[in-house]
């Protein structure tokens, strides 16, 4: 018996975990497989076995009756056993890096299935419509040429689902039964025309068509420059329609025209009035930024990016912008968290990292006469006053900051960022003290992180800055233009007669003045030193033309 099976057993514990190359030896010298052992502790809960030769799952896996997540990622299993049906409790499975090809029929057995991903095989054809509890599905990096068929009953659970890298032509229209779908990724895919019944998938947030040989081009730029909002606006009111009755010919005349007509109502920038963003390279004054492997593991997603020359002449309406994001595009911060700071009290390089709340010392915002101390002893402060708020003002739930200390309770770590002599920001709850913005700020750093994607951050990095261009603009018109002539008082004949267009314009928006903010980029470091990315990269800042905001990337 392997000496892990044996301390499991012994212990009456119900999990067990198995990587590595010592392992591998093991799993070579027994044909591919482990240690038969393993099947006979029924009270397992969790099975992960990862980064290993292992080739053959043995029958017997029916024995472990009681197993939630099975986790055999990144291995050499080319087959799954007809007995993995019995696994009734199992609720994640991750067979993501392996060699399957198919998967046997009592698969559909798997009921409580909630989270399912098989990214990264050999699959070519995939029916999950008897999986009723499937929530997150991730079958990117396989060979499906059609979206596999889900489970369409009375009870919705799917939200996520992420079909990267196959060879899917189509976007079936039985994916509008997905009632609460948020999340499809279908980037890199063989797909051409985006159909306009996918925007029946009411709770979509979030769409990834990237990499596909879209024939719409318009779409094609809007993929690759804006946010999914944007491009499902686009897709609702200039989506492929597929034919049906009429000819092949009249569905691709209808299509281009369509474009064409999109093309011809879309704004032009006025010459008088631009709004503009400039990205600018970092140089060798930009402070640069690292991050570490327990930051990642806590609250893994962070971008940064510096704004030159911003003089911040309306602090209350500043602070106000931020706020309305954190409730709104954050998600009251769910989703990610917005820090800004003065980039002249910034010293040295920032690094974001996590530690235990003890070992974290702050000067929190507001909190100067404090002084610095502890995020633990900042954070229980936090709890017991907003339970004091609660209670005066009798109400059932927490306001102000206190509705986010939820988001760090029974937390081992806490993420937060740093430079050379202080903590300044711990998100989700607050900034440092000593870089806060004030009216005499002219630089900033700044700063999103988030626990959701990569994609929240930037989002909402676009919202914010995209915000801060817009501060000190006033919008002077948004109306459409008038159509038809006007006729003169003494024609009152021809006036009567006279037919004016009622065929809707998009608004011309118009503002009071020429805006430009200056970014500079950051570039993030990983634990080892390595450039991992820099912020905002090529088509990271998007254009918006509904409000006539274009993105620059300056020369070098």
């Amino acid at each position: 018996m392997w000496p892990e099976v044996e301390a499991v057993k012994n212990e009456n514990r119900r999990e067990i975990k198995l990587t590595g190359a010592d392992v591998s030896k093991r799993i070579d010298s027994n044909d591919g497989r482990l240690d038969e052992a393993i099947y006979k502790l029924s009270a397992l809960n969790l099975l992960d076995v990862n980064d290993t030769s292992l080739k053959v799952i043995s029958p017997q896996l029916q024995q472990l009756k009681h197993l939630q997540s099975l986790l055999l990622f990144r291995n050499q299993i080319a087959q799954v056993p007809a007995t993995i049906g019995q696994l009734s409790e199992l609720k994640v499975l991750d067979l993501s890096g392996n060699k399957l090809t198919a998967l046997p029929d009592e698969f559909a057995e798997l009921r409580s299935l909630t989270t399912l991903n098989l990214s990264f095989n050999q699959l070519k054809v995939l029916d999950l419509s008897k999986l009723e509890k499937l929530g997150v599905c991730n079958l990117s990096g396989n060979e499906l040429v059609e979206v596999p068929p889900f489970y369409t009953g009375q009870v919705h659970h799917l939200t996520d689902v992420n079909l990267e890298k196959n060879s899917i032509v189509t976007l079936p229209e039985a994916l509008t039964q997905q009632q609460i779908l948020r999340v499809l990724n279908v980037a890199d895919n063989k797909i051409e025309h985006v159909p306009k019944y996918l925007t029946k998938c009411v709770k979509l947030k979030e769409i990834n068509l990237k990499g596909n040989p879209l024939k719409d081009k318009r779409l094609l730029k809007l993929v690759d420059q804006c946010r999914s909002k944007q491009v499902l606006d686009y897709v609702e009111k200039n989506g492929y329609q597929p034919p049906k009755e009429a000819p092949k010919k009249t569905a691709a005349k209808q299509v281009q025209g369509e474009a064409e007509q999109v093309q011809e109502a879309l704004p032009e920038p006025t010459g008088e009035v631009q709004l503009k963003i400039v990205v600018h390279k970092c140089t060798e004054n930009t402070p640069k930024a690292s991050f570490t492997e327990e930051a990642r593991a806590t609250r893994p997603y962070i971008t940064l990016c510096i704004v030159r020359n911003y003089p911040v002449t309306e602090m209350r309406k500043f602070l106000q912008m931020q706020n309305s994001l954190h409730d709104n595009e954050c998600n009251r911060r769910e989703v990610a968290t917005i820090a800004t700071h003065d980039l002249a009290k910034v010293k040295g390089a920032v690094r974001y990292h996590a530690a235990p709340p003890g070992d974290i010392l702050i000067t929190a915002l507001g909190s100067a006469t404090l002084g610095k101390m502890t995020a633990e002893k900042y954070f229980t402060d936090l709890e017991d006053q907003a339970e004091q708020n609660r209670k005066e003002k009798k109400r059932s739930t927490y306001s102000g900051v206190y509705k986010f200390i939820s988001l760090l309770q029974g937390k081992e770590l806490f993420a937060f960022l740093s430079d050379d002599e202080k903590v300044i920001s711990l998100p989700p709850l607050t900034n440092c003290d000593e870089t806060k913005i004030s009216p005499t700020t002219t630089d900033m750093l700044v700063e999103v992180t988030s626990s959701v994607s990569h994609g929240s951050c930037v989002r909402i990095m676009n919202a914010l800055l995209q915000g801060m261009l817009l501060m000190n603009v006033e919008t002077v018109s948004s109306a459409p233009e008038a159509n038809g002539e006007a006729a003169t008082t003494g024609d009152k004949k021809k006036k009567s007669k006279s037919k004016v267009s009622t065929e809707p314009k998009l608004p011309n928006v118009r503002y009071n003045r020429s805006a430009t903010l200056i970014i500079e980029q950051v570039q993030l470091y990983d634990a080892h030193g390595k450039l991992h990315s820099v912020f905002p990269g090529k088509g990271d800042i998007v254009e918006d033309e509904a409000k006539r905001i274009f993105v620059e990337m300056a020369a070098v």
